[in-house]
């Protein structure tokens, strides 16, 4: 049974924001205070991966087993792979003390907040849509047609995510990487209150509207 559920942090953001690298830099950091919790999913592994430390890769009937056992506290289908919660790595994390930070989409993290009303909400923005777009262009790791149908996610995702509670825009490494700090580990706020990262989210919006328009 998970107790002290303020010690769940969810980071949301669409693909390409640097999510990863600003968490797993707080990680290496606080490794004595906050753990990244590894999700499951049944994609493949990619060159860069590292089973049982990156994620927890599961055949399809691996994962459905799961679901049927209740063992996650959340899941979903994403670009037709299976992501997923254990409830028994966010114990695992918690009963050592630490902070477990959950990097997982919107749909995931309102489903935890649900669960654990005391779980806090946190989404990286990119600064502008037409800059996230040249950042799935750059890294080549996915074909046209993905970078399409992950910029319209982008979108949705941005949508989704306006109840969050904070909001860190990743304009610059450094100072995002404050803001998360700030957040998690010292519990006050970044550089934009809720109400501003808001307004920051419809402006998102706005912008990917006129991407589309022009371009996709």
């Amino acid at each position: 049974m998970i107790d002290n559920t303020n010690n769940i942090v969810i980071v949301s953001a669409p693909s390409a924001t640097g999510k990863t690298s600003l968490d797993m830099r707080l990680q290496q950091q606080y490794q004595q205070q906050l753990t990244i919790v590894r999700s499951c999913t049944t994609r493949e592994a990619r060159s860069q991966d590292t089973q049982d430390k990156d994620y927890i890769f599961l055949s399809k009937t691996e994962f459905q087993q799961m679901i049927d056992r209740q063992e996650f506290v959340e899941w979903a289908a994403v670009f037709g792979n299976f992501y997923g919660t254990s409830r028994q790595e966010i114990e695992r994390i918690i009963s050592a003390g630490k902070t477990a930070l959950l990097e997982i989409d919107v749909q995931g993290g309102k489903q935890i907040k649900k669960r654990f009303p005391e779980a806090r909400l946190l989404f990286i923005l990119p600064p502008t849509i037409a800059e996230l777009r040249r950042r799935l262009v750059t890294r080549a790791t996915d074909s046209l047609t993905a970078q399409r149908q992950r910029l319209l996610a982008a979108y949705h995702e941005i949508r989704r995510g306006l109840d969050y509670q904070y909001f860190i825009v990743n304009d610059d490494l450094e100072l995002a990487y404050q803001d998360l700090e700030n957040i998690i580990i010292h519990s006050t706020t970044g550089r934009l209150t809720r109400e501003q990262g808001v307004d920051y989210c419809q402006q998102l919006m706005i912008e990917f509207k006129q991407l589309e328009k022009d371009v996709l």
